[in-house]
């Protein structure tokens, strides 16, 4: 039986609309190219056949009118299929005659494993199924993965004009070699008087999407696109009608993201007349992603920090012991000195004084909620050269690049150093991966799976992240040569030498003695009160106490730090516990007021109605916070404090 579209009605009781995971996928930082470069990688690096010992090899080609058999692809994209896409609101097809055809193919891999003829069969091992059937949810094992969320094919669809994607594999399991199609229209459409769905199906079979598994169709497809795969095992994908697929931008998205496996000899690529692999990247990257490109592309991987990323892998493949913090290190809001082992923090300061890398192993508990605790752990490597212009750091898990995650430059007190955090271990590197928004580039500790499947989530998640920083303050001794320039805007300007203020404040000239100050004091009154939850803090007006319409607009400034033993929570408040700065974790919520800054512990805003609210959430739920407010109006308030 020959392929053909099978165009699927909207039946009762099915949702229907746009897709949404889309919009997971449109990073206002992020191009779609590197978002796609992203997935094209890190799904074979997922599929790595367990028997392959070198590494997972990935050709990229852009076929050019003249190199493709256009008259194939307009068989497979004719009339009606191009009706249907406009009908659900997509742009008409290009040119045939003018159009390109992008082909991905990785090798070294295990294919779609899975049922082929069940397209209900769900499980780790289900690969097909979760590739052409299944959204918001993968196949992919539990610790050997580093996708989970199950979204990211979408970016397939989304680079292509035609938003269909054709898919030929060959199995290692079996041997099967299998073909099929799918598209992934933008929102369910009219067409003929009846209402379909967004996806449709280029397939075999009638009571369910089979692939094509006859060998003449099959080859008909390879030689239609000069495909490389004969019977490897693998995944060799065609995306019609590419959009933006810029090769040279192609090589600077691996330098920046994929420097890591490759260097490691985990990953090969065939891109734009390139072979790149371990032996070369460092002479493409020199060429291809100068240390100002890095700047402008907001990527830690200069020339300098490849070479720090290099040293890793050396020490790792050399055997080379590293410090290692006790356990239970994390426990304590500051790292302290007796945390590492008896005259390692002395050793540890002559290194990083001489310009030499440091390396740390951090113990650190996962909490699955229904099984035992799991010990984990994973690596720090550190080092501070001369004159660096700003903070650069990246954190892997296994070999996939957490983008957005960025904690050195959160505090003008550290030194400018290099930090690379390595996530080895697959237990973690699970933990994380649940803890990892669908596009790969983040953390996030309020991710529904996390708190389904682990016990305090947070704590471990905010071990991972604070690592670096909070062993560059201990080693460097914390505040070591603080950047000036940097605290500069939270300091008031230096009076001229050999002026005084008078006292007593602005006192005009020849304006005599001032009169005694009334030194009596006024009462205290609170208008405002704050309430602290178990993990976030709200300002709320107080009773009848409350503010007055004709007292607006106030300026207030929220102070919060957690309980610590014996000590000021305010004074030892560890910029490594939160940043309020961060908007990810603290999504402040207000009415009737107004943020007008917040940075490190404090959050500054002006109240502008009496019937006002301000939460702060994103906090530790297991660590007493304390909290303090000032504010000023027409006559000072006073400090108000809750626990």
């Amino acid at each position: 039986m020959a392929a053909d579209w099978v165009y699927p009605e909207v039946t009762p009781y099915q949702v229907q609309g746009r897709d949404l995971s889309e919009d997971n996928f449109a990073q206002e930082d992020r191009t779609s190219l590197e978002i796609l470069m992203r997935e094209v990688l890190q799904n074979p690096l997922d599929a790595r056949a367990s028997d392959n010992a070198g590494p997972v090899r990935v050709t990229l080609k852009i076929l050019q009118p003249g190199n493709f058999d256009a008259d194939y692809l307009a068989s497979l994209l004719g009339g009606e299929y191009s009706k249907r896409l406009e009908a659900s609101g997509g742009e008409p097809l290009p040119d045939l005659a003018m159009s390109s055809v992008l082909v991905i193919e990785d090798f070294g891999t295990t294919g779609l494993q899975g049922r082929w003829d069940d397209q209900n069969a769900d499980g780790p091992e289900e690969n097909w199924n979760a590739f052409w059937f299944r959204e918001g949810e993968g196949a992919k094992s539990a610790t050997g993965s580093n996708g989970r969320a199950g979204q990211g094919k979408i970016t397939y669809y989304r680079i292509g004009a035609a938003r269909a994607v054709f898919g030929f594999t060959v199995r290692k399991s079996d041997g099967q070699r299998l073909l099929m199609g799918r598209s992934a229209f933008r929102r369910v459409y009219p067409y003929g008087g009846s209402k379909f769905n967004r996806h449709s199906f280029w397939c075999c079979g009638s009571e369910q999407p089979l692939p094509v598994t006859d060998d003449e169709e099959i080859t008909a497809f390879q030689d239609a696109f000069g495909l490389s795969r004969k019977s490897e095992p693998g995944l060799s994908l065609v995306i019609p009608f590419p959009a933006g697929f810029d090769p040279k931008e192609a090589v600077r998205t691996l330098i920046s993201d994929f420097y890591y496996p490759i260097a490691c000899g985990n990953l090969e690529l065939s891109l734009a007349s390139m072979d790149i692999d371990s032996s070369n990247v460092d002479t493409i990257a020199v060429r291809e992603f100068s240390d100002e490109t890095a700047y402008k592309r907001k990527s830690s991987f200069t020339k300098g920090f490849r070479n720090l990323v290099r040293s890793a892998i050396d020490a790792k493949n050399n055997g080379d012991k590293f410090v290692e913090l006790k356990p239970g290190w994390d426990k304590t809001p500051t790292l302290k000195e007796d945390s590492l082992p008896e005259g390692a923090l002395e050793t540890l300061r002559a290194a990083m004084e001489n310009g030499k890398r440091i390396s740390v192993r951090c113990p650190v508990t996962v909490r699955p909620r229904k099984t035992e605790l799991i010990q984990t752990w994973f690596d720090v490597h550190i080092e501070i050269p001369e004159d660096l212009a700003r903070a650069e750091e990246a954190y892997i898990r296994r070999d996939l690049l957490i983008g957005s995650e960025s904690h050195l430059a959160a505090s003008a007190y550290l030194q400018k150093a290099r930090a690379l955090t390595i996530i080895s271990d697959s237990n973690l590197s699970a933990f994380l991966a649940d803890a990892e928004e669908p596009t790969h580039l983040k953390w996030n500790g309020s991710r529904p799976r996390l708190a389904e499947d682990y016990l305090n989530p947070q704590a471990t998640l905010r071990a991972v992240r604070n690592a670096a920083p909070r062993l560059l303050a201990l080693v460097s001794n914390g505040m070591v040569r603080r950047d000036m320039k940097a605290l500069a805007k939270y300091f008031t300007r230096h009076t001229d030498e050999g002026k005084r203020h008078a006292a007593g404040g602005n006192v005009k000239p020849g304006g005599g003695t001032p009169p005694n100050p009334d030194i009596t004091a006024p009462k205290v009154r609170k208008p405002v009160k704050i309430v602290t939850g178990t993990d976030r803090v709200r300002v709320l007006p107080n009773g009848s106490s409350a503010l007055t319409a004709e007292g607006l607009p106030i300026s207030c400034g929220l102070e919060l730090a957690y309980e610590g033993l014996d000590q000021d929570p305010f004074k030892a408040y560890d910029p490594f516990d939160f940043d309020l700065a961060d908007e990810s974790v603290h999504q402040v919520t207000t009415s009737g007021a107004t943020i007008t800054g917040r940075q490190g512990n404090r959050i500054n805003f002006d109240i502008t109605e009496p019937e006002f609210v301000l939460e702060v959430p994103g906090f530790d739920p297991n660590i007493r916070l304390r909290a303090r407010l000032n504010y000023t109006e027409k006559s000072n308030g006073t400090s108000v404090s809750e626990e």
